[in-house]
Order: C-alpha cells, then sequence, then structure tokens
C-alpha cells in the first residue's frame, strides 16, 4: 500500500524543535572533547584550594585535630573538583537541548556564564568554611579573600575562556570560517593575560617572604606552592590552547 502523500491542507512531516537534528552536539561539551583538559584543570584547583585550607588550619587554627584536619583537607579537595568538574559539564547539558535558538558564540556565552556562576558558588561556600576554620580572625579573612578571588578569577577568566575560545575555534575550522588574523590576536591576548597574573603574582609574594612575622617559614612554603601551582596550571591551559588552535 503507497503512502499517503501530503495535501494542501496537510502541512509536510517537519521535525519538532526538539529533534536530533536540532540538538545534535555541533560543539561538544570540554569533557567529550578534551577529557583530559577537563580532569588536568579541575585537579588543579581543586589542588590549590585543599592547600589553603590546610594553610589556613595550620597557621590560624594549629590545635585543630589532625583528623578533623584530614577531612577538612581532603573534603575541601572533592568539593572544588566536583565543582570544577561541573562547571564544565553541566552548562552545556543544560544549553544544548537550546543551540537552535542562539548563534554559536551566543551559545558558548551562555554556557561561560553558567560556569561562572557555578564557580562562584563554590568559592563562597569555602570561603564561610574558611572563616571558621580561622575562628574569624580579621588577618586570616583577608588572607582567604585574596587567595580565592584570585583562584576563582583565574578559574572562571582564563581557565574557561580559553576553553571556549578553543571550542568556538574548532567550530569554524570545521566549516572554514576561520580567519587566521582574528585568532593569533586571541591567542596573543591570552599569553598578555598570563604574564600580568605573574607579574602581579610574584613581585608581591616574593615581598612577603622571609617576612618578620609569626612561623614565616610555612607561611613562605604556603606562598611558594600557592605560585608555583597556579602558575603551573596556567601554563598548561595556556599550552593546551595552542595545541587545539594548531589542530585543523
Amino acid at each position: 500500500m503507497q503512502a499517503k502523500s501530503p495535501t494542501l491542507n496537510e502541512p509536510p512531516n517537519v521535525p519538532a524543535p526538539n529533534d536530533t537534528n536540532q540538538t545534535a552536539d555541533l560543539i561538544p561539551a570540554v569533557g567529550t572533547k578534551y577529557p583530559r583538559y577537563l580532569i588536568t584543570i579541575s585537579f588543579g584547583f581543586a589542588a590549590l584550594f585543599a592547600e589553603l585550607m590546610l594553610f589556613l588550619s595550620l597557621y590560624y587554627n594549629s590545635e585543630m585535630d589532625l583528623g578533623l584536619r584530614l577531612i577538612l583537607t581532603g573534603g575541601t579537595f572533592l568539593f572544588s573538583f566536583g565543582i570544577m568538574v561541573a562547571s564544565f559539564i553541566l552548562p552545556h547539558r543544560y544549553y544544548l537541548p537550546k543551540f537552535s535558538r542562539y548563534s554559536p558564540i551566543v551559545f558558548l556565552m551562555m554556557e561561560w556564564a553558567a560556569s561562572v556562576i557555578i564557580i562562584v558558588f563554590g568559592s563562597i561556600v569555602l570561603l564561610v568554611i574558611g572563616i571558621f576554620v580561622v575562628k574569624g580572625d580579621l588577618a586570616a579573612i583577608g588572607e582567604i579573600v585574596r587567595s580565592m578571588a584570585l583562584y576563582t578569577l583565574a578559574a572562571c577568566l582564563l581557565m574557561h575562556g580559553l576553553a571556549v575560545f578553543g571550542r568556538y575555534v574548532q567550530y569554524l575550522y570545521e566549516r572554514e570560517l576561520h580567519q587566521s588574523y582574528k585568532i593569533v590576536t586571541v591567542a596573543g591576548v591570552s599569553a598578555v593575560a598570563l604574564i600580568a597574573i605573574a607579574l602581579y603574582l610574584l613581585p608581591n609574594d616574593f615581598n612577603r617572604i622571609g617576612a618578620n612575622i609569626p612561623n614565616s617559614g610555612l607561611m613562605d612554603l604556603h606562598i611558594s606552592i600557592r605560585d608555583i601551582w597556579l602558575l603551573a596550571t596556567c601554563l598548561y591551559a595556556f599550552f593546551w590552547q595552542i595545541t587545539v588552535l594548531a589542530d585543523h
């Protein structure tokens, strides 16, 4: 029996807006296409937050029980790792069904904004925990705010910014819509941002190392570990972006 052809009064079979053709993953999530970047960056920032919490408990609350200190440090690492992973995965899952409503760049910007909200939420939770750890000491709270603001900005602007740009460039490569001079310009801006972070961190922290303060050795160790680890994580993200831009 032949299928009935549509008449003038019967519209053709048009796919619904939520059809799989409309929600094809044209700009794959970081976790799908670049899982190594996702795990490495999440591990790097989880380690930074965990080290900060361990330092706070040792420097400002030395009488804390060892078991509680280990739980605090391990819990901070796991929570921070989960927040970072979620910031790369959940926004993409939420906005993917709505992909056809936006241009690719707007789609990525909305993902980025959602990622920032997730990271800021996680940082606020850790800030509150840190304040309890140091028992409300104002000098300690200042240290917490400075460090967490630095980590949060680096994660939101640099790590997610590089990922967004890399994914967008790959989308353009696949359709031969890219313009090389624009890509090189943005890569140059990324390099300048990385240098700016280094220039801010190193002189400021070098002045604090060796200061005549109680238990200065522990403070010096914390600053050294923080700066080296953060810069190493940023360098990894920058060179990852270079490999993505060169992959076409």
